[in-house]
């Protein structure tokens, strides 16, 4: 399991809450923290996220939806955990491998589609 270090104050859209609440429990042990009136946080003691079911009336709302939500997103993680990330996420076919300047990285795809950039500091 990859233990995210640093996250906060993102609201995700979701079409099945219990499905994305089981996929973050599973990859990142995010647990229930708090229900809001925007959907439940959750998390850890240093991640807290909110996921917010999306009206799920027509297809058409769904796609409006994503499009004016949040994207991509990143946690911070270890090393180790970096080393590690495309075995802790087998369902995946393709886990994009990033060199940045500051950074290394690996992106993946949660179950609506939003890319998570997991990533740790180079040493200079």
């Amino acid at each position: 399991m990859i233990q995210p270090k640093k996250c906060n104050g993102i609201v995700l859209l979701v079409q099945d809450f219990d499905e994305s609440m089981a996929w973050y429990k599973e990859h990142f042990g995010f647990q229930r923290i708090y229900g809001t009136p925007q959907g439940v946080v959750i998390g850890n003691d240093h991640v807290e996220i909110v996921l917010a079911q999306v009206d799920n009336e027509s297809a058409q709302h769904v796609e409006l939806a994503k499009k004016i939500g949040i994207k991509s997103f990143g946690f911070e993680i270890t090393r180790d955990e970096l080393i590690r990330v495309e075995a802790e996420f087998p369902e995946l076919d393709n886990v994009d491998k990033r060199e940045h300047p500051r950074f290394q990285s690996r992106i993946i795809t949660d179950p609506d589609g939003h890319l998570i950039e997991l990533y740790v500091k180079k040493r200079v």
